[in-house]
């Protein structure tokens, strides 16, 4: 009978450790991530011009980023999670393939998207780091406007 019971506490002990661990997924709240929407203004330590702004929008419900570029479309599924160093996980990144010139900055960025593992807000600003804390992108909020 004690047996069974320390077993029964075990289990119930590994349970509710699980249930509350920092590195599952979840939905932390990362203050205004999904109710604004941000325009990028640095791209690896280099200024975007307005003229080839980047702006994307991160939709909670379909848990995926849309993004517009002076030229293409871009598109990613993301998760949250409740890790400070690895906050989210950005997949399957795409984009529309239309051709025109001078398309580095919005290339650039969403080929790099993937390697974002950290969001951090300061203020009206989103900084999106990589794996080793650096800094990749700099961003603005942009208030959603009423529909």
């Amino acid at each position: 009978m004690k047996r069974m019971f320390a077993v029964a506490a075990v289990a119930l002990a590994a349970v509710l450790v699980s249930s509350c661990c920092s590195c599952r997924k979840g939905s932390p709240k990362i203050a205004n991530l999904e109710a604004d929407n941000w325009r990028l203004v640095e791209f690896r330590g280099e200024a975007v011009p307005t003229d080839k702004a980047v702006t994307l929008t991160f939709d909670a419900e379909k848990k995926m980023i849309y993004g517009q570029a002076p030229c293409n479309n871009f598109f990613a599924g993301y998760s949250l999670f409740e890790d400070a160093e690895h906050n989210i996980e950005i997949s399957n990144a795409g984009a529309t393939r239309k051709y025109c010139p001078d398309t580095e900055i919005e290339d650039g960025f969403t080929r790099e998207l993937t390697g974002i593992k950290r969001l951090k807000i300061e203020g009206d600003r989103l900084l999106m780091l990589d794996a080793e804390g650096n800094l990749v992108a700099l961003l603005t909020a942009v208030p959603k406007t009423a529909e």
